[in-house]
């Protein structure tokens, strides 16, 4: 009963959590959804996990499989009945995509940390002279822990791919950055909305999704000076025209114009911002995906390192 009740709680504060962050950060603001919940949902199993293991006995495999399978779909039918216009113009497909990849890399993390833990333990298991329980330990068991490795196996691969594409993508991004010196200050403008327009864009999933939605729909917002200069600017509202007129109510807003005399172009940047903090929050930008996708790269290669040497230490106490 106790453990019924602890897997019932978690998957009710997945479901609250996910349709809350959700409403909170809908708009403009969707990646802070995209990248908190995985991460809080990971940090609540490794806490709740390990108190339901050490006080109720609760596999966290079934917690795990409780939160993710009962408690996501539920998430994504209650969010479906209350926003129905992500289904009908496709754009739960952009948002499951993105959602379900940065929940692989978080849980890879995970069971990589598992891991290595795991293998922390074992050496200094062999270490005091301890025998591992292979012969006693049930072959359910055997069969069960060696389809998780697998699955953590073939996970980590792919995520070690794309960790491999995040650092190309922030090597080419990281040199393309044009030095502050290749841009003057046009001053701040101020910006009103005049227009609000659905534009095809390329879809960037993947497999069929991608082969039978080429493009899809999002509602733009335009916006125009008003002292005669002629600066517009334009922002993406969101894939609901509801988004789009949120975004249209706020009214004027104040940009810096940098204009780029090589190309006899501009683009616009927050009011606040100038030519040298632009470039900056690029590198940085940039610097954050190599950290990331190097990161992991260091984790999966410690992992291996960890596995490896365990199983070496096996072998040199069987003989």
């Amino acid at each position: 009963m106790k453990k019924a009740a602890a897997v019932l709680v978690s998957v009710l504060l997945y479901i609250g959590t996910f349709l809350l962050m959700f409403r909170v950060f809908m708009g403009d603001q969707i990646r802070w959804f995209l990248f908190g919940f995985p991460v809080m949902t990971a940090m609540y199993f490794v806490v709740a996990g390990n108190i339901f293991a050490r006080c109720l006995h609760l596999n966290r495999w079934c917690l795990w499989l409780s939160m993710n399978l009962i408690g996501g779909l539920c998430s994504l039918i209650i969010l479906l009945a209350w926003f129905p216009t992500l289904l009908t113009n496709g754009m739960i497909l952009f948002l499951i995509g993105p959602l379900a990849g940065v929940f692989a890399v978080v849980w890879a993390v995970v069971g990589l940390g598992f891991l290595c833990m795991k293998g922390l333990k074992g050496r200094a298991a062999l270490s005091d002279g301890i025998e591992a329980p292979d012969a006693s330990c049930p072959k359910r068991a055997g069969v069960r822990g060696g389809t998780a490795k697998k699955v953590i196996f073939a996970g980590g691969l792919l995520l070690l791919i794309l960790a491999a594409s995040g650092l190309y993508v922030g090597v080419r991004g990281f040199a393309s950055i044009r030095p502050a010196a290749d841009y003057e200050d046009s001053g701040v403008h101020t910006f009103i909305p005049y227009d609000i327009l659905p534009v095809q864009v390329k879809n960037n999933a993947t497999g069929r999704a991608q082969r039978s939605n080429p493009t899809r729909t999002v509602y733009m917002v335009y916006y125009q000076t008003t002292d005669g200069t002629g600066y517009r600017w334009q922002v993406e509202g969101g894939s609901v025209r509801e988004l789009a007129e949120q975004v249209y109510d706020r009214g004027p807003v104040e940009r810096r114009v940098l204009s780029i005399p090589a190309d006899n172009a501009y683009i616009t940047v927050e009011a606040g911002q100038t030519a040298e903090g632009y470039t900056s929050s690029l590198r940085q930008k940039y610097i954050r995906i190599l950290a990331l996708s190097g990161s992991y790269v260091l984790v999966y290669v410690a992992a291996w390192v960890v596995i490896l040497s365990r199983n070496q230490r096996r072998k040199e106490m069987s003989l």
